[in-house]
């Protein structure tokens, strides 16, 4: 009997067949051609797709053969494409200003595959590889956004917010990549009850131009109003601290519709730029050498505002700038008074403006109340890119290095402590193999290394790679690089953020090992071999 009821339980689960939603699938490589979902049932595989990008055009014109299809990881088995409702193949499709073509294309029902490749053109940049077939479990809870989307956008991209400010390029494949349809869209994200998100649309993410919408995912239901043109600076978004977040914003604007028309007016009449910077801007525009003229462009863009601007200007200027900072300063003690997560974007943003100077004379405040913050809510994901804010601001001059642990172009690990034990001084050179500039510093630091390596001075660089380690070993072997490369793969353990370099390509330390302490920051070829030749000689 029990031989019978396992056999027709097997019989029912066939006959059930396999009908599953995949949003945002996960993929081992994909180029232009974005899957971001996938949709599993008995008469065919549904494949929701995209090709995104600024500019040219494409055309998916099959293999080698002509063939359209998805195959199996192991290649021995093809599920034949049966066609599309709404894309051509092989019709060549310019990419307008939306920088986005939506597709969706039938293929025959591919079973019990777990993971099928994606092949529909010769150019290996528009198949996918490595398309898992499972349902991505969303822990521990999820967001449920209904979203009405005011405007043209054709499509939205939602990532969390560490990945999106982090890696704003290329933040495509950690994003929920979403189509907007008849001016909505409905999605699940995953969420710990409060988790922070950045959603923009796709066309203006392709142009790098972006109005960000930032909310907070709460557990169940969320409701979303927003425009992305920002002609009527719509934002609605359900639950306590997604309104007392979008509240911020609307006082600070309630301040600047007091000072717009005249701010207006005085540049109209031409009561805008002071009779300096017109003098200052003629001179760089007239000057033929080019070192000079550079010279002139720098002091013109350091120019304070009381300088820059002309005194009927600079008087209602600094009348808002003044209501400003006694906002801010009215902002952070509602903050610090009753902690409450809806403040947690602004007192973030307030933080790190404290890089370009004290905008608000609230310096010492501002860092109470992030730490505050950070502290308190540090199960956040907005909460611990501030936390590792706060960190990096300690990575300066006089302060101590931080130790870690990165493989080689080999994947043998080492720990940067270790490599650097017995050298008088150290030039820790973070970098990247698409970075012009940083190539260019770390070339002009080879003649120093060659004249002090036998003397005490250590490199080790650290390559920040996407994906693969292709271009890393071609720059190296290109350069001439002599001293220790070391990788950060995809930023595995976030040394750009702990060094407190952000985004960018990379960043220069030089280091008494000694003593554990930062001897300059970002310094210049003249300052390293200064610094060398002073610790070495």
């Amino acid at each position: 009997m029990k031989k019978i009821l396992m056999l027709l339980t097997v019989v029912m689960l066939c006959s059930c067949g396999r009908n599953l939603e995949i949003q945002k699938p996960r993929v081992a490589s994909a180029g232009s051609l974005f899957v971001h979902k996938i949709e599993l049932t008995d008469s065919a595989t549904v494949v929701h797709a995209a090709v995104v990008g600024n500019r040219g055009w494409f055309q998916l014109n099959g293999d080698e053969a002509g063939e359209y299809y998805l195959q199996s990881s192991d290649g021995d088995k093809k599920y034949k494409y049966q066609g599309s409702a709404d894309f051509e193949m092989g019709k060549r499709y310019t990419l307008d200003n939306s920088g986005v073509v939506l597709m969706t294309l039938r293929f025959e029902p591919v079973g019990g595959e777990r993971v099928v490749d994606m092949v529909v053109d010769k150019d290996e940049s528009l198949n996918v590889r490595g398309i898992e077939l499972k349902k991505i479990k969303l822990k521990p809870h999820i967001c449920h956004v209904r979203a009405k989307i005011e405007g043209d956008t054709k499509a939205v991209m939602i990532t969390r917010y560490e990945d999106f400010i982090t890696n704003t390029h290329g933040s495509l494949s950690k994003s929920w990549f979403v189509p907007v349809v008849d001016g909505g869209f409905e999605v699940d994200l995953p969420t710990s009850g409060d988790d922070f998100y950045s959603m923009v649309a796709i066309e203006q993410y392709v142009q790098s131009a972006m109005m960000v919408c930032k909310f907070f995912a709460t557990k169940g239901d969320l409701d979303i109003v927003y425009n992305f043109d920002g002609r009527d600076n719509k934002r609605e978004i359900s639950g306590s601290d997604n309104i007392l977040m979008l509240s911020i914003p609307k006082r600070v604007q309630e301040i600047a519709i007091k000072y717009n028309d005249e701010l207006s007016r005085l540049r109209k009449e031409g009561l805008y730029e002071s009779d300096y910077v017109k003098e200052l801007s003629s001179r760089a525009d007239a000057e033929k050498d080019r070192e000079k003229q550079m010279a002139l462009f720098h002091e013109l863009n350091y120019l304070p505002d009381s300088v820059r601007y002309c005194p009927e200007y600079w008087a209602t200027y600094s009348q808002l700038g003044e209501e400003n900072k006694r906002l801010a300063h009215q902002i952070l003690d509602e903050a610090e008074s009753q902690p409450t997560i809806g403040y947690l974007d602004f007192v973030s943003d307030c933080y790190n403006s404290l890089e370009f100077g004290d905008y608000y004379d609230a310096r010492e405040k501002i860092e109470r109340v992030a730490e505050l913050y950070a502290e308190k809510f540090a199960h956040n994901n907005l909460a611990q890119l501030l936390a590792e804010n706060i960190e990096a601001a300690k990575v300066k001059v006089g302060g101590d290095y931080i130790d870690f642990e990165a493989p080689d172009m080999n994947g043998k690990m080492f720990r940067f402590s270790e490599m650097i034990k017995g050298s008088r001084i150290v030039v820790l050179d973070l970098w990247a193999s698409w970075c012009g500039p940083c190539r260019r510093a770390a070339k002009n630091n080879i003649p120093i290394y060659e004249k002090y390596k036998d003397k005490g001075m250590c490199v080790v660089s650290v390559a920040r790679e996407r994906n693969n380690l292709d271009d890393l070993k071609a720059a190296v072997e290109k350069d001439g690089y002599t001293w220790s490369v070391l990788v950060e793969l995809n930023d595995r353990i976030k040394l750009w953020r702990q060094y407190g370099a952000g985004d960018s390509g990379g960043r220069i330390f030089v280091i008494d090992p000694a003593t554990k302490k930062i001897l300059a920051v970002a310094p210049d070829v003249e300052q390293i071999e200064a610094l060398v030749k002073q610790y070495c000689e």
